[in-house]
């Protein structure tokens, strides 16, 4: 960690101890949290697992969670690509498009350390990392990413998508692994209306990747899924491997779209002002816990009446007076959503029953991966 790591040398300490804001993670329940989605994902669904990194950063997560059964993990960039491959981490999907030349050829360098696939909706795409790849001497993996409902990245399914798989094909320094597909769309829907979009969604899919295979066209990766979908897409036959990550943290987000995980990760602050019996300031705002998706929630304060984020301060407004908070005292809150929140902060601390176990770095933050 670097020399103004706020909490470097904390290791040993309490939790109360430490210096605020402070990003803390229970590792016990994390590991509780790995566990039940190993077992379904793996066990129950006969999938494989790439955990999205892109809200859990630390690299130190990735290895762990190779460790319980993982093959590999998601990443959103190339610099987080980048830190997993340091770690050790073998096999990666970039489930985004990397546009421009330079970013391309840093993937296409990666292809000598590990296999880092990479996601691909179109031909100019594509034309992208075939420059690359012949630059670099070697040959980019990729899949083809598929607008399921979502609306965003994506070709369509079907033949568009087939036409593509052919295009893939033939391009040199290109090799065409498969298919994936993001349902995030599906999250605003009640949890039956949700079952029924997930399967429509996955059947798309699904089906695209048969056409694949009936054109001769690999399709041995077809992946999907994320942690607020994951429990309806993943028992829809025909899929590979699940990208689910945030799960393993859980957050107030994930407990809305029906995970009953644990939280696992949470935000400590500090008081810093009681201007009255109501109201309670902490050293931590939006510049440490983030409100998209909604805000976090402050425990053992009693019932919130609003809270206010500004840049650097939490002005919590209680229902009731509460003299028995004190200038000083710290209180501890569950992100609105771990994969805004997570990326705010340079380190994290872990904790194994309320005791500093290790801090660990943010890649792209801390100074180092």
């Amino acid at each position: 960690m670097p020399a103004t790591s706020a909490n470097s040398q904390s290791i040993g300490l309490q939790k109360s101890e430490l210096e605020t804001p402070a990003l803390c993670l229970d590792i016990a329940a994390y590991q509780r949290n790995v566990a039940r989605m190993a077992s379904f994902i793996i066990g129950q669904c006969g999938l494989k697992w790439r955990p999205h990194m892109k809200g859990q950063k630390a690299v130190e997560l990735a290895q762990h969670a190779v460790r319980a059964g993982a093959i590999g993990v998601t990443c959103a960039t190339v610099y987080e690509a980048e830190a997993m491959v340091d770690a050790g981490v073998s096999e990666i999907l970039l489930a985004n498009q990397v546009a421009g030349d330079r970013k391309a050829r840093r993937l296409a360098r990666l292809q000598r350390l590990a296999t880092v696939i990479s996601a691909t909706d179109s031909a100019a795409h594509l034309e992208i990392l075939s420059r690359a790849a012949l630059a670099e001497q070697v040959t980019i993996p990729v899949i083809l990413e598929l607008d399921v409902g979502m609306g965003r990245c994506g070709v369509v399914c079907g033949k568009p998508a087939v036409d593509l798989g052919l295009v893939a094909e033939r391009m040199p320094g290109i090799e065409l692994l498969g298919l994936m597909g993001w349902e995030g769309h599906i999250l605003k829907y009640d949890p039956e209306e949700k079952k029924r979009q997930a399967q429509s969604a996955m059947q798309a899919l699904v089906e695209t990747a048969a056409m694949f295979r009936k054109e001769g066209l690999r399709a041995e990766v077809v992946s999907a899924a994320g942690s607020g979908t994951f429990l309806v897409s993943a028992p829809v036959a025909g899929l590979t491997e699940i990208q689910a990550g945030g799960g393993v943290f859980s957050d107030l987000s994930y407990q809305k779209w029906g995970l009953e995980h644990e939280f696992a990760l949470t935000v400590l602050t500090r008081v810093v002002s009681r201007p009255s019996p109501t109201r309670v300031l902490v050293d931590g705002g939006f510049k440490t816990m983030s409100y998209c998706h909604g805000y976090p929630e402050p425990l053992g304060v009693g019932a919130v009446k609003s809270l206010v984020l500004s840049a650097e301060h939490g002005n919590i407004e209680l229902a009731e007076p509460n003299d028995s908070l004190r200038v000083g005292d710290p209180v501890e809150f569950v992100p609105g959503y771990t994969d805004s929140t997570v990326c705010l902060h340079d380190e994290m601390c872990v904790l194994r029953d309320g005791v500093v176990e290790a801090v660990w770095g943010i890649p792209g933050r801390s100074g180092r991966r």
